[in-house]
C-alpha cells in the first residue's frame, strides 16, 4: 500500500478530457494525453512558485510491504515527481533487536536518516543523520548514581555521523517543548470558533 501527499499551492484547472471515437465502440479516455497536459501545467506553476521566493513543493510517500504493484505505483510517482520539478522521500526500512548484526550495519550505513527507538542502550555503532529517541536509566559503575542513555553508542557514532541527538538533552525537550504547546494553540483555536460564531450573531 502506498500512501502519498503533496504539499503545494498549485491550483488544477477543469480540462476537457481527450477522447478517441471509433464508430460503433465506447469512447476511449485517453489518461495519457491528459495526464501530460496535467503535468505540464504542474511544471509551469511548480516554476512560477519557486520564482516567487517560495519554498519547493515535495512528494512523501510511504510504502508499506512488499507488493510489487505498489513498487511500481511510487516508482511511477517519483519520476513523474522529479519530471515537473517536485522533490520526491524515501525508502524505509524497519529494524528491530532481533534483525541481524551484519544487516543492522549495512542499513545503518546506507540509511541518509536513522531513527533509533529499538529499547537496548548502546545498540546502534553506525549511521548518517542519527535521532536517538531511546532512553535508559543505568547505573553508572563508578560513582553508583542512575544515568540515562539512548539507543545509539553516542561517543563513537558521533565521530561518523553527520547530525546526531544526545540523551539526554536531544528528542526529550523537543516532545516536552511541543507538548506545552498544545494547550495554547487549543485555546488559540477555541478564541477563534468563539469570534466565527459572535460575527455570525452579529451578521445576523
Amino acid at each position: 500500500m502506498a500512501a502519498t501527499s503533496l504539499r503545494s499551492s498549485c491550483c488544477l484547472r477543469h480540462r476537457p478530457f481527450h477522447l478517441a471515437a471509433v464508430p460503433n465502440e465506447a469512447v476511449v479516455i485517453s489518461g495519457r494525453k491528459l495526464a501530460q497536459q496535467i503535468k505540464q501545467e504542474v511544471r509551469q506553476e511548480v516554476e512560477e512558485w519557486v520564482a516567487s521566493g517560495n519554498k519547493l513543493p515535495y512528494l512523501s510517500v510511504t510504502l508499506a510491504g512488499e507488493n510489487p504493484a505498489s513498487h511500481s505505483y511510487v516508482l511511477n510517482k517519483t519520476r513523474a515527481a522529479a519530471d515537473v520539478g517536485i522533490n520526491s522521500d524515501a525508502t524505509v526500512t524497519i529494524c528491530h533487536r532481533y534483525t541481524p548484526k551484519e544487516q543492522l550495519k549495512k542499513h545503518t550505513i546506507l540509511a541518509d536518516i536513522v531513527v533509533y527507538a529499538a529499547g537496548i542502550p548502546n545498540l546502534i555503532k553506525e549511521g548518517a543523520t542519527v535521532i536517538d529517541v531511546g532512553i535508559h536509566r543505568v547505573q553508572d559503575p563508578i560513582t553508583a548514581k542512575p544515568k540515562l542513555f539512548g539507543d545509539v553508542d553516542f561517543e563513537g557514532v558521533r565521530k561518523k555521523a553527520g547530525y546526531i541527538t544526545p540523551v539526554p538533552g536531544g528528542v526529550g525537550p523537543m516532545i516536552v517543548a511541543m507538548l506545552i504547546r498544545i494547550p495554547l494553540l487549543l485555546s488559540l483555536e477555541e478564541q477563534e470558533v468563539l469570534k466565527s460564531k459572535e460575527l455570525g450573531v452579529a451578521t445576523n
